[in-house]
């Protein structure tokens, strides 16, 4: 079988006695082994390679896209191709997420393209692809694409000289982009020396950057090691203003040298006296788990959480210091006998409730924190009381009814962000409860608060509702995040009386539609796909794409995820309908 077309045999005139095995993911594998046979003329090859990067679907670009990306892909066996430089070069510059057609015009990329062309990059001729991303990091003008070339160069040549100076060129020239170079360079500087000694001269400038940093690429490095200790030893004046607290700025530096200094007897000795000077300050507990990291066992590390569960009154220590005795010394007897006592003898009832909290998620089904719960469920008068202890109680059957009941009282109070908390929580329990679904299509379709469609676009997703709803339910709900990708705006640009829309509240806008896209793309099934292009297809002009870019990049997202799951000639007729 030399003949490519018996893969790839375009006639748009009959879609229907055409082939486009291209698209069909089993053959996959047999195309890309086709391209690496002997005996296939190299002609044959070049004919099929310049047929899938020609081809123009008329719909979209989507499958103009694939065809292109397998071409790109095929390179990886038939890296000899006359057309690989120019696949490559065009690949890589899908994969920037924005670029510049020329200085004074910025084009912003789809993120499935993106993501797609990114993937693409580390499945074609890596030979090449370095090669590129190397001329970029020489050539270009911008220091953003600069940055962002480095890192993925550096990813995909691990140690590559040119990723790791530019980086350290954009770090020592100190300007906007300092913190977002660092982040770079921690990517792909991991173990490396000079990148290490040259962080560490910017720790006072950009302390959080360049501690987070040395946390990720200093594994076992007594260089970084000494500059976090150093760091931790200093005074708070030393280090900021007197408005920061101290998990404020000793929290990253003594994360980071739990992450890499382990066995280091420095380290030991410092964290040591850090716990004795602020044992009674929330950074102790974090502390405490820090130096069991670098000394597992250390018995001061367990002592002062358990003791500090005995004494304090600061019930976010009491959460972080079980939090980090769960993973620490899960199951230890004295964490439950000292809650269940301060649960017992506590005079304060937010206390008494948050200790309760704690007992049930250090010990699962603990019958004096369910008991404990179940009582402040019927008085509770705070908000968050509720959500909380259903979260407890949810596994024991014996409490459900308590929790449907209290979940109604949070829908009842009108704030649609505890309504739409409580409606998930009732959903969760019975994905078929009638009310529960109808109340919160009523809620989607009158809100006027962006937040609580974001908020829903996330719960919908993880709860998987789409497979547990009816069909009547699910297309009622289809039909309402339709109508918002079509209809919904940014309420902030109607309050803004000089019309004016400022960066921020275009990230919000953007960040609103998208999740809305996303929210859409995890409940459609295949039954819905046709009718999903039909509907949206005409919001991808380029006149579209101008007055209202954030609407067509979610739109793009929703009719991608469309036509990775429908075929080439079923795309084309929806849309052509």
């Amino acid at each position: 079988m030399h003949d490519w077309q018996y893969f790839f045999n375009h006639d748009r005139s009959n879609l229907n006695q055409a082939t486009y095995r291209i698209f069909e993911p089993e053959w996959k594998a047999e195309i890309l082994h086709w391209f690496s046979q002997k005996d296939v003329a190299k002609e044959q090859k070049e004919d099929f390679i310049q047929a899938l990067i020609d081809f123009d679907d008329s719909c979209g670009d989507f499958y103009r896209y694939r065809a292109y990306f397998l071409a790109a892909e095929a390179l990886s066996q038939f890296p000899e191709c006359s057309l690989g430089d120019v696949i490559a070069s065009q690949v890589l510059k899908w994969s920037y997420a924005y670029f510049r057609q020329d200085k004074s015009d910025w084009q912003i990329l789809p993120k499935p393209l993106v993501k797609t062309a990114r993937k693409t990059l580390e499945l074609t001729d890596r030979k090449r692809v370095i090669a590129a991303f190397v001329n970029l990091v020489h050539t270009t003008e911008s220091r953003t694409i600069l940055r962002l070339a480095a890192e993925k160069l550096g990813k995909l040549d691990p140690g590559n000289k040119s990723a790791i100076a530019a980086l350290m060129l954009l770090i020592q020239q100190n300007n906007s982009h300092l913190g977002t170079a660092i982040r770079s360079l921690e990517k792909i500087g991991y173990g490396n020396e000079t990148v290490i000694t040259t962080l560490i001269q910017f720790i006072k400038i950009t302390p959080w950057a360049v501690i987070h940093s040395l946390g990720q690429i200093g594994c076992g490095n007594e260089t970084a090691s000494a500059a976090l200790i150093q760091f931790i030893k200093m005074k708070p004046d030393e280090i900021a203003n007197e408005w920061l607290m101290l998990e404020d700025i000793y929290e990253g530096a003594i994360k980071a040298l739990g992450n890499i200094a382990y066995g280091n007897r420095i380290a030991i000795a410092t964290l040591i006296d850090f716990i004795q000077r602020y044992k009674d300050d929330l950074i102790c507990s974090d502390a405490a788990k820090a130096l069991w990291d670098i000394d597992p066992g250390n018995a001061i590390a367990l002592n002062i959480l358990v003791q500090i569960l005995e004494t304090t009154e600061n019930t976010s220590l009491l959460d972080m210091s079980v939090r980090y005795l769960m993973v620490i010394d899960p199951g230890n007897k004295a964490v439950i006998t000292i809650l269940t006592e301060r649960i017992k003898t506590t005079e304060n009832e937010f206390f008494r409730c948050k200790a309760a909290l704690c007992l049930g998620k250090f010990d699962s089904g603990n019958r004096v924190a369910i008991t404990t719960l179940s009582k402040i469920l019927e008085t509770a008068e705070e908000e968050w009381v509720y959500f909380h202890a259903a979260d407890i109680l949810a596994p024991t059957n014996d409490y459900q009814q308590q929790i449907i009941k209290a979940m109604w009282k949070m829908v009842n109070l009108k704030d649609e962000r505890t309504s739409l908390d409580a409606l998930f929580i009732l959903l969760e329990i019975d994905s078929n409860n009638q009310q529960a679904f109808n109340t919160l299509i009523r809620l989607l379709n009158t809100t006027k608060h962006e937040s609580i469609l974001t908020s829903a676009a996330y719960d919908l997703q993880q709860f998987n509702l789409s497979i547990k709803l009816e069909t009547k339910k699910l297309n009622e709900l289809i039909a309402v995040f339709i109508r918002l990708i079509q209809t919904y705006q940014d309420l902030a640009v109607k309050e803004n009386e000089n019309g004016d829309l400022f960066p921020s509240e275009w990230l919000s806008y953007e960040s609103g539609l998208l999740d809305i896209a996303d929210n859409l793309t995890s409940v459609i099934q295949k039954e819905h796909l046709l009718q999903v292009v039909i509907t949206l297809k005409d919001y991808l002009s380029e006149q579209f794409y101008k007055n209202n870019s954030y609407r067509y990049e979610a739109v793009f997202n929703i009719i991608w995820h469309c036509a990775e799951n429908m075929s080439y000639p079923d795309l084309y007729k929806a849309w052509h309908n």
